[in-house]
């Protein structure tokens, strides 16, 4: 693959005056920088408020990260960054308009990597619960992205294919480019399991001690049969990877939560952050995460986010496309879904501090997702 983007030396050079009144198309004199502690940030890695001119002048955001800092980069061996090499390698810039990465530029950061980022101030949803306007924005953006990106090689009803259906020249799928370093299946339903969780226990961040005490909780909560089936997967995610791969791929988010999500100035665009979870894989892997990450948030029924969804692709494809592939991708992504974030939803439904109201929310919802297992387990 050809690098779009070239990567800065070093921080310095990243925000030196002169790079920074290019971006901005302002004049930029001085440069301070501020630590910052957004209330969702669990990973490990660094955010820096950056203001110019004396605080009268652009503002941004510098994101570092490191491998050794990072404890979900360990979890799923990010060596490279995947923020930044989708950035590198230009795939952010392929994005529908109506998603907003915030990527201006990059460097790199002695063993890590710098992300310089737009400052989006108080447009970030940050648990705030969605509209129903929002939620089908955040959908149909969504649908708009996996469309763009998806592979359907293999669909002969598919149409012509997207810029993104290129193969590189070893022949693989373009998603599939070691120098993108996309995160692999198998992390996507082991990042927090519980080797994870003990391996990382030590550190400074509280995640993966809540893991372990979470998947604690699945076995004690959850009804015997649906315990048989996730444990297993948890371990190892193989069969259900094996299982997914037998449908048209696409990018991925991997981490589509109300922290990373926001509102567009424009009030048709949305705000789209934090790719380092990206990955190839179904769409259903992208929905297992928003309905189990964002449950408690969203405006009705999960039942109409996916139908919705489902209408969204089908107009971003095509009303010819048929898309042969979708119930059986959509019951195993969503069996997926618990596998990836089931410690969280027990740990809702049980002993964390939600709220009475939402406390019935999520044992209401523990159920339902104890179907879906049950659901997407015929097909494994």
């Amino acid at each position: 693959m050809t690098e779009v983007h070239s990567l800065a030396t070093d921080v310095d050079q990243l925000l030196s005056p002169e790079r920074l009144s290019d971006l901005s198309g302002h004049t930029v004199t001085d440069v301070a920088l501020t630590p910052i502690t957004p209330p969702f940030a669990k990973s490990g890695s660094a955010l820096l408020q950056v203001t110019t001119n004396a605080g009268t002048g652009p503002r941004f955001v510098l994101k570092r990260v490191n491998v050794h800092r990072d404890w979900l980069m360990r979890a799923t061996e990010d060596l490279r960054c995947r923020s930044v090499t989708l950035w590198q390698y230009g795939l952010l810039d392929r994005l529908p308009d109506s998603i907003d990465h915030g990527v201006l530029a990059c460097a790199r950061d002695g063993e890590g990597y710098a992300l310089l980022m737009s400052d989006f101030g108080g447009r970030l949803m940050s648990n705030t619960p969605f509209s129903t306007e929002w939620n089908h924005r955040f959908l149909f953006a969504m649908a708009g992205m996996h469309a763009a990106f998806l592979e359907g090689e293999n669909d002969p009803s598919a149409g012509e294919p997207p810029q993104s259906r290129e193969r590189t020249p070893g022949g693989q799928p373009f998603l599939a480019a070691p120098e993108l370093g996309l995160c692999e299946l198998r992390h996507v339903y082991q990042m927090f399991s519980p080797t994870v969780g003990e391996r990382e226990a030590g550190g400074v961040d509280e995640v993966p001690q809540r893991i372990l005490e979470g998947w604690r909780a699945v076995r004690a909560v959850v009804p015997p049969d649906v315990v048989r089936i996730v444990e297993p997967l948890v371990a190892d995610p193989t069969p259900l990877c094996r299982a997914l791969a037998r449908y048209p791929q696409t990018l991925v988010h991997g981490d589509y939560r109300h922290s990373n999500l926001g509102c567009g100035a424009d009030e048709e665009s949305v705000i789209l952050l934090d790719w380092q979870l990206a990955t190839r894989a179904t769409p259903s892997v992208e929905l297992g995460r928003y309905l189990g990450a964002n449950s408690a948030l969203l405006p009705g029924a999960k039942e109409e986010s996916l139908r919705y969804y489902a209408a969204a692709l089908q107009r971003h494809l095509g009303s010819d496309a048929e898309l042969w592939w979708w119930p059986d991708q959509l019951a195993l992504g969503l069996l997926g879904g618990f596998v990836q974030d089931g410690w969280a939803i027990v740990l809702k439904a049980t002993t964390w501090d939600v709220g009475a109201e939402a406390r019935e929310h999520w044992k209401a919802d523990l159920a339902w997702w104890c179907d879906r297992v049950r659901d997407g387990a015929r097909l494994l």
